[in-house]
């Protein structure tokens, strides 16, 4: 009886840790989602800031033309 038992006990181990491993596999595709998410965010400031960058030497470039001018 205690061979059955463990033998039970074992394979109750083994869909347990399956389990846990469905789980995992779940979350691990929920961060996947979420860095492919936060990559095209990243990839959207980073465009947007080199917009700024170039409107702000632009406007610098144009002042120091006026300066000269003057």
């Amino acid at each position: 009886m205690s061979a059955i038992g463990d033998a039970l006990a074992a394979i109750r181990q083994v869909i347990l840790m399956q389990q846990r491993m469905d789980q995992l596999d779940g979350r691990i595709a929920q961060l996947v989602a979420d860095v492919d998410g936060l990559t095209d965010a990243l990839s959207n400031m980073r465009d947007r800031v080199s917009r700024l960058e170039g409107i702000i030497e632009g406007a610098a470039m144009a002042a120091r033309q006026r300066r000269i001018e003057e």
